[in-house]
């Protein structure tokens, strides 16, 4: 399974779609709330690789990176922003569960090239 949280649903649903052009056989589930998307993950959900914006409302990305340390969950996560900013390219670093920061939008390459670094349950 794989995560999308962004506050856009046009993002979310066009991630899907590459998503589902690219790997067969994998579930995704959309999140427009970081907040509903850490509810999830505590209530034992364990999606193979999550897909997080930085800039939402309430619980912004690093707000939800933040609560999964504090709450001691490690998802594998890919920060996709729209940010070109390095201050944000450095942020992401600094946290152990983040594999990558990819800048929006979310390609069939970019998505295959991760892939094969990543192996998915």
């Amino acid at each position: 399974m794989i995560f999308l949280i962004d506050d856009d649903e046009i993002q979310n649903l066009i991630n899907s779609k590459v998503i589902e052009v690219t790997v067969s056989g994998i579930d995704v589930q959309a999140f427009t709330s970081a907040e509903k998307a850490l509810e999830v993950l505590e209530s034992g959900e364990s999606p193979s690789l999550i897909f997080l914006d930085i800039n939402m409302p309430k619980m912004n990305g690093w707000d939800f990176l933040d609560a999964c340390g504090t709450k001691g969950l490690k998802p594998r996560i890919y920060m996709l922003s729209s940010s070109i900013n390095n201050k944000d390219i450095s942020r992401s670093e600094t946290y152990d569960i983040v594999r990558g920061f990819i800048c929006k939008p979310l390609v069939v390459e970019k998505l295959q090239e991760i892939l094969g670094t990543e192996q998915l349950a």
